[in-house]
């Protein structure tokens, strides 16, 4: 393989004329002796891309405190003075001389070395090669084969503290019984599978009041991959939002406080985190520049759901609901009187698990994560067969008869977690027993179909929802009665009301206000077609949604009849 290195190879690079490297540090000696311009660097590899583009130099170094650290060096920034490059050096403990000459001849350096092993360099975490690649090391046989370069290799959140069998004890163990902590660990062993099994990205974001303990799932689920702060914040641009998508390509994107996102903006980006494709730009040659690309599985919360917000604009807008079943809206509280749990373990109440949890989180992360990946190395395209089963098999099992394809969408979605979590559990990463996350995915989603209302399509649910909420609020205030003029007079008028043989309202609401006011956000005539079918609309002989009427000072008009039983009147 053209690519093939050894990083332990014995091939030193050929340095350039005057420069030398000591135990202690690289030397330059620029006529009058050598003198030591930079800390003891190694230079391993020359990087390029698949397309020999990107080119670059993979560097290790050790700091102070004996830490190795390994970037690649992307040769681009080299073109100036150089000042980002120290900088970076610098921020990960090696040390820089900063005498002007000593930083100019480190330039020098840099630009001029060469060396005859290879590696392929990737800008986003993930799989490429057989190998997975992270800011700070690759995981795979050939591990070196594959670098992730860019300066977010020394500014990234993948770190490590403690051992696997410690953050077992401290934070896993706690998924057990629990399903909505079950669910959010069981996720964070997704990302890694998804391009195996060919499935698709997207996300479950945990809603409920700031006191239900939605942060506890979110850092359960971070401490997989890294610390605490590996859990980011919805406040961010679009643009950040991509970035932040991109480098958790494949592992687990967190995001907290959904009330922070622009709500005009709530659906669409929502829906372009979990589609996995940025948007088109133009470099400032205005030329077309790639757009970011990821396969992502993301955990998201707030106090209330992404639909609600996306609403709360005041432009009547709501998420369409392709998003709604890409993003899973989950309600955090589990409903035993626990807030979000359903078993304390021992604790004395839910917000003393909750501490535990949290502090386990905080204490050992980002083993479990990169344990995960490694026993699937060499075994991959097996474990992705047995997860295919573990999805179809959820899925004739939980599958609600009647339906539709939204529901089947969101049932393999919780068959995907369900089966992540099991193989974590049968690789020995999740300390948890047989079934465990298969029932924890079944909780929740019994739970998200009682949320959602029903099996049939969310939007038809929404229209009846909406005609009826609009008739709630206006319909004492804003119908006036056909057959009685005597009445006071009706200010902003939405229509007329007439009683039906049973002395029960009817209500009788022209075309402009069906589609200006009742049916904001919609399409009036689906909303009709979808009111018509469950027995909630009048229609007329020919089958017309708007029937003719004639009411006093209008005379003969259409207009849509919304019938009594929409408040579930027989």
């Amino acid at each position: 393989m053209a690519d093939a290195i050894n990083i332990g190879s014995k091939r030193e690079p050929k340095l350039p004329s005057g420069y030398h490297i000591k135990p202690d540090g690289l030397y330059f000696d620029g006529g009058e002796g050598p003198e030591k311009i930079a800390g003891p660097v190694r230079v391993v590899a020359q990087t390029r891309d698949r397309n020999s583009q990107a080119w670059g130099l993979l560097l290790r170094w050790r700091d102070d405190d004996g830490v190795e650290h390994q970037w690649s060096l992307p040769r681009s920034l080299m073109a100036g003075d150089g000042r980002e490059v120290r900088s970076a050096l610098l921020d990960g403990g090696l040390y820089v001389s900063p005498r002007t000459s000593h930083r100019n001849a480190l330039q020098t350096f840099l630009a001029s070395i060469r060396v005859e092993d290879r590696a392929r360099a990737v800008t986003r975490v993930g799989w490429t090669d057989g190998a997975f690649a992270l800011p700070d090391r690759t995981i795979g046989e050939d591990g070196h084969l594959v670098v992730y370069q860019g300066t977010a290799a020394l500014d990234h959140e993948y770190r490590v503290s403690g051992v696997l069998d410690q953050w077992q004890k401290s934070v896993a163990v706690y998924g057990v019984g629990n399903s909505r902590i079950a669910v959010a660990l069981a996720s964070a062993f997704v990302g890694p599978l998804l391009a195996a099994i060919g499935e698709e990205g997207g996300g479950v974001h945990f809603r409920g009041p700031s006191s239900i303990g939605k942060s506890t799932t979110l850092l359960a689920a971070a401490s997989v991959w890294g610390p605490p702060s590996f859990v980011r914040q919805w406040r961010a641009t679009q643009n950040g939002l991509e970035g932040l998508a991109e480098q958790a390509n494949e592992t687990l994107l967190i995001l907290d406080e959904l009330a922070q996102l622009d709500a005009k903006e709530a659906g669409s980006v929502a829906y372009l985190l979990a589609n996995g494709t940025g948007k088109s730009r133009a470099s400032q040659s205005g030329e077309a520049k790639a757009a970011k690309r990821w396969r992502a599985f993301f955990l998201s919360s707030g106090e209330i759901s992404l639909s609600d917000h996306a609403k709360s604009d005041g432009r009547g807008r709501r998420s369409a609901a392709g998003q709604e079943v890409r993003i899973l809206d989950i309600e955090a509280d589990a409903g035993e009187g626990l807030g979000l749990f359903e078993t304390l373990h021992g604790a004395a109440t839910g917000e003393a698990l909750s501490r535990i949890i949290k502090a386990g989180a905080a204490e050992s992360y980002g083993i479990a994560g990169p344990a995960f990946v490694e026993r699937l190395i060499g075994r991959l395209d097996v474990v992705a067969q047995g997860v295919r089963q573990g999805i179809d098999a959820f899925v004739a099992e939980n599958m609600p008869k009647g339906g539709n394809g939204q529901v089947s969408r969101a049932c393999r979605r919780f068959g995907l977690i369900a089966a992540a979590g099991e193989t974590a559990a049968r690789l020995g990463v999740l300390p948890w027993g047989e079934g465990v996350s298969i029932d924890a995915a079944k909780k929740v989603f019994t739970a998200w179909l009682a949320a959602r209302g029903g099996v049939g399509a969310a939007e038809d649910e929404a229209a009846t929802d909406q005609v009826r909420a609009f008739l709630i609020s206006h319909g004492m205030s804003r119908f006036q009665p056909v057959h009685d003029d005597t009445s006071a007079p009706i200010y902003n008028r939405a229509g007329f009301w007439r009683a039906d043989a049973m002395e029960r309202r009817e209500y009788l609401i022209p075309a402009a206000t069906w589609k200006g006011e009742v049916c904001q956000g919609m399409d009036p005539k689906s909303v009709a077609q979808v009111l018509a079918a469950r027995g909630f609309l009048g229609v007329d002989g020919a089958g017309k949604y708007s029937v003719p009427v004639t009411v006093p000072g209008i005379g003969k008009s259409r207009f849509y009849i919304v019938l009594p039983a929409i408040f579930g009147e027989e």
